[in-house]
């Protein structure tokens, strides 16, 4: 990571280091430090453009909500659900019956009847159980949209943690070989011990391999993250977001935050524990009306025919067949009484589930407050430290190393201290961004707990 950076980048050919009594001149040294700090800071905390994209983590999240196969799916339940509130708006269809009857001789009997089921007191509570459902399912959908929303947020803090790593050990690398480079000249001269310049060798040959594995661990997180995204691995992903500046300014959110009663109601899981709730109270309902008393009426023509192989005398006188043509038509009805079968079973199962569900929203408002609360102090407090490492510990750090630089100038000091308090600056800065990525990712905690989507 990016220590002895400075002291590479900042000394020129022109200006090497002297191991003489002039190069530790009370005016050369004042000169040689100031440009080796300045690198050396400079290398730090100036902007990084290298790493500029062109997006952002909330279209990011836009895009992970609308291409995301999890969230699609989800969707899904959506249209189901619809289609099961129209189904239950639906009357039953009546039921068209025929018959044909034929007997010995010259007799036969057809039969047409028609039944239509009332439905009585049954289609309200079947449709209030439906819109219930489309409810908790798109409260469902929403929760996940939720869910899905703080994921990618908190991906994309680890990958911006990851790469702001690998850019601080990147530059450190780079000062760390022209440092290596310029001792082995001096070695060459005659002017620094040849530990010095095999010291600065090992500093490289481990920071190179830091670097492998920092590069490896953003390149995993990138593709963890075009996971959530909806995209492919190969797909292009850009970011132009920096962890500064997501902790020290926040983005506004699309809306304004509620009080906390009012966030914890506002919660889509809480939304959805309430409407299951509702849903359960439906099923009761519906239970008790299937039970219920039902009439069904009904309606038949029929048509017979009979006649004998015999005459008989007509009120004429004459002989004709004995035969005769009948027509005849039946209205009816028939009721369902819920003597012994009133649906008990149905109706105790329904009332159970609507326990566990309204238990289940107790839980879920509990959590929802528990998160909120524990979310609001990790966001206080992460920023806190944030504030520290910004104002006060980087800053001694810098300090610390400014001393050493001109011991090691001076010749008081071996290259090992200078080196020592170089990682040690560099641990300051791991630290500094592992803080930053903690702040990061309460501040996406409280989103989440406040039920916060876009």
């Amino acid at each position: 990571m990016t220590w002895f950076t400075s002291a590479a980048l900042t000394l020129p050919p022109a200006l090497k280091l002297r191991r003489t009594a002039e190069a530790r001149s009370a005016k050369a040294g004042p000169v040689r430090r100031s440009l080796v700090i300045g690198l050396f800071v400079g290398a730090l905390v100036l902007p990084r453009g290298v790493m500029a994209q062109d997006g952002t983590i909330e279209q990011l999240v836009a895009t992970a909500l609308e291409r995301s196969p999890d969230i699609r799916a989800a969707r899904t339940a959506v249209a189901v659900a619809g289609g099961q509130l129209t189904q239950a708006g639906l009357r039953p269809n009546p039921m068209l019956t025929g018959s044909q009857l034929q007997m010995t001789g010259t007799q036969h009997q057809t039969l047409v009847g028609i039944e239509w089921p009332l439905d009585l007191f049954r289609r309200s509570s079947r449709v209030a159980l439906a819109m219930q459902a489309v409810e908790a399912t798109s409260l469902s959908v929403r929760d996940r949209e939720r869910t899905l929303a703080a994921m990618v947020r908190e991906q994309a803090g680890r990958l911006l943690a990851a790469r702001r790593t690998v850019e601080i050990m990147n530059e450190s690398l780079i000062a760390a070989r022209r440092m290596r480079e310029l001792l082995d000249q001096r070695v060459t001269e005659g002017e620094t011990p040849k530990l010095d310049a095999n010291i600065a060798a090992v500093e490289v040959g481990r920071m190179e391999a830091d670097l492998v594995l920092a590069q490896a661990e953003a390149d995993g997180e990138a593709i963890e993250l075009k996971a959530l995204v909806g995209l492919p691995a190969g797909a292009p992903m850009v970011l132009r977001d920096t962890l500064e500046s997501l902790v020290r300014v926040p983005p506004e959110p699309a809306t304004p935050a509620l009080p906390m009663e009012a966030a914890l109601a506002a919660r889509p899981d809480v939304r959805e524990a309430t409407a299951r709730v509702a849903l359960a109270g439906a099923r009761v309902e519906a239970a008790r009306r299937e039970g219920g008393v039902d009439v069904t009426l009904s309606g038949a023509y029929g048509h017979e025919f009979s006649g004998f192989a015999q005459r008989g005398f007509n009120e004429g006188g004459a002989l004709v067949p004995i035969q005769g043509s009948f027509d005849s038509v039946v209205i009816g009805a028939r009721l369902t009484l819920p003597i012994r079968n009133k649906n008990q079973g149905g109706v105790a199962a329904a009332l159970a589930e609507r326990t566990g569900d309204e238990e289940v929203l107790a839980s879920r408002q509990l959590t929802a407050r528990a998160e909120l609360d524990a979310a609001v102090l990790r966001d206080r407090e992460a920023r806190r430290a944030v504030e520290m490492y910004a104002t006060t510990v980087r800053q001694l750090a810098r300090q610390n190393v400014d001393v050493e630089l001109e011991a090691y100038d001076l010749g008081r000091t071996p290259l090992s201290d200078l080196l020592s308090e170089q990682r040690r600056y560099l641990d300051v800065e791991t630290a500094y961004t592992a803080a930053l990525s903690r702040a990061f990712q309460a501040q996406v905690a409280l989103r989440r707990a406040r039920g916060e989507i876009r």
